[in-house]
């Protein structure tokens, strides 16, 4: 297999293997690269990995085998206090379930995020994002005031105040129906557009036109690595 070589890759794992403590293999021996400014999908069946390969990319998770670097930076053995700093301004996460405060506002939800990790008032930045968003007239509503699709869209709104090169979602439109969920996936079209580097799981058939390039998992290995076909979402998030 191709040693890494330095070029301009987002996420390069190298023989990640991950085993639980219950015993479940997870991953087997997973070589990937994801380059920066691509829009890959991972794809597969519940249970293939899609997950595990995520949080390990990203760093939330850690690999019994191999080796993973982030932006450039090999992260296999980095501390969580390390890893913590150097995903800040970096990398993001949006997940299936929002988990968005349901006691603070739309803004609230975006700006303490940012305060808690050290950004300073980054009032005007939210105020910003949720214009792009289209939300801001939902900018003192609670989430249980939104649609689905708008706290979905706040969970991504969260996520790009941090301002990240990177931004990893897993099932982010499992909760929707296809229409918003394709609302969605061009939302991050347009996010890609402006340079955000995007590595999203889905099960979801219907969404795998939107990707630049497509890998597909199951039982925990890979299984192919193929282009996208080029459908051309509307743009109205």
């Amino acid at each position: 297999m191709e040693r890494f070589t330095g070029m301009s890759y987002a996420v390069e794992l190298e023989e990640v293997s991950k085993i639980y403590d219950n015993g479940t293999h997870a991953l087997r021996g997973i070589n990937l690269r994801v380059k920066e400014g691509e829009f890959v999908g991972i794809v597969g069946p519940s249970g293939s990995g899609k997950s595990t390969l995520l949080h390990i990319a990203g760093g939330i998770d850690r690999p019994s085998e191999g080796r993973v670097k982030l932006l450039s930076m090999d992260i296999t053995h980095m501390s969580e206090a390390q890893l913590t700093e150097f995903r800040k301004g970096k990398v993001a996460f949006v997940f299936q379930f929002y988990y968005l405060m349901e006691d603070f506002t739309v803004l609230e939800n975006l700006t303490s995020l940012a305060e808690v990790l050290g950004l300073g008032d980054v009032k005007e930045r939210a105020l910003k994002v949720l214009e792009f968003l289209r939300l801001s007239h939902r900018l003192n509503h609670k989430p249980h005031q939104l649609s689905g699709g708008e706290q979905q869209r706040v969970a991504i709104g969260r996520a790009l105040i941090l301002e990240p090169r990177l931004l990893i979602a897993d099932e982010p439109t499992g909760n929707l129906d296809l229409e918003e969920g394709k609302k969605i996936f061009s939302l991050f079209r347009s996010l890609n557009e402006r340079g955000i580097t995007f590595l999203v799981a889905t099960h979801n058939q219907e969404l795998i036109p939107f990707f630049s390039r497509v890998v597909k998992l199951k039982d925990g290995r890979l299984e192919g690595d193929t282009a996208g076909v080029g459908f051309e979402p509307t743009r109205d998030p």
